[in-house]
């Protein structure tokens, strides 16, 4: 069983759209007040179609069957973040069936590569606090925690 990492095209869409449906809802579910189920398999097929002609996806698979995906973007300058450099990874997902096998490392490489070509000297992105596993992922993998996000709840007294 090996792993293959690959740029995405339109016709992985909607694949990724599933995968992504489902990393959402487990954002959802982790903190329901933080993030918002704001997606739909259709949405989802269309954003990440739009994306892969950028190859800022990529598509894993293990015997040409796809069990996850990366998006990432890179930025020469990021000034909310104060960086410069910088590929953020905004998603990463591989389905629970394929985990422990290799794929998101596969995954992880071939951001650190695709990015590297593009002039990025590093990788940020965020973890929910909730997502140990994740989290503990991410720090086999090489990431080191350099901020951590907080978030004040506002009311709405207005209705």
């Amino acid at each position: 069983m090996s792993v293959t990492v690959r740029k995405a095209t339109k016709a992985d869409a909607a694949q990724i759209a599933k995968f992504a449906v489902a990393l959402f809802e487990l954002h959802a579910g982790w903190n329901p007040r933080r993030f918002t189920q704001i997606a739909t398999v259709e949405g989802a097929e269309k954003f990440y179609s739009d994306r892969t002609e950028s190859g800022s996806v990529l598509v894993a698979e293990i015997d040409n069957e796809s069990v996850g995906f990366a998006y990432f973007e890179y930025e020469p300058t990021l000034y909310a973040e104060l960086a410069t450099r910088v590929a953020w990874l905004h998603d990463i997902y591989v389905d629970p069936v394929a985990r422990r096998t290799g794929a998101g490392g596969a995954l992880i490489n071939g951001v650190r590569d695709a990015v590297a070509s593009l002039g990025a000297n590093k990788v940020l992105l965020s973890v929910a606090v909730q997502n140990e596993e994740g989290r503990r992922f991410f720090e086999r993998n090489g990431f080191v925690t350099t901020m951590h996000e907080m978030m004040l709840g506002i009311e709405n007294k207005n209705g």
